[in-house]
């Protein structure tokens, strides 16, 4: 109960930095306020998890994360998914060999993301 007490506090201190940003530092980031107020809410696993279905696909999390539009909506789309215990199940334990861990996230509607990076990333 205390923990989640405690979450509550954090995001509302997170909430108010957020509406302190002004619009240029939005604008760097390369979000809009109501999707940085989204990320902020994020669950810690989400971003970690981006990162391990990204290394299924070939792309360490700097590569991700260099395209900040893409890895913000990879995030959302993360958070939105209704596939979570097949995602983590598939996380947990993945097939043999590079071709057949592709096959198998055929799941994941992070996919085309993925496919959208450029190959040397």
């Amino acid at each position: 109960m205390f923990s989640r007490i405690r979450r509550f506090f954090d995001l509302s201190r997170e909430a108010d930095a957020v509406a302190d940003l002004s619009e240029r530092d939005l604008a760097d980031l390369g979000v809009s306020r109501d999707q940085m107020l989204n990320l902020v809410r994020l669950p810690d696993s989400v971003p970690g998890r981006v990162a391990a279905m990204g290394e299924v696909f070939g792309y360490s999390e700097p590569a991700l994360t260099r395209d900040r539009p893409l890895w913000w909506e990879m995030l959302e789309t993360c958070q939105n998914c209704r596939a979570l215990p097949h995602c983590e199940r598939f996380l947990a334990r993945q097939p043999e060999g590079e071709a057949a861990r592709r096959e198998a996230s055929g799941f994941c509607p992070n996919r085309a993301g993925f496919a959208a990076l450029p190959q040397s990333a």
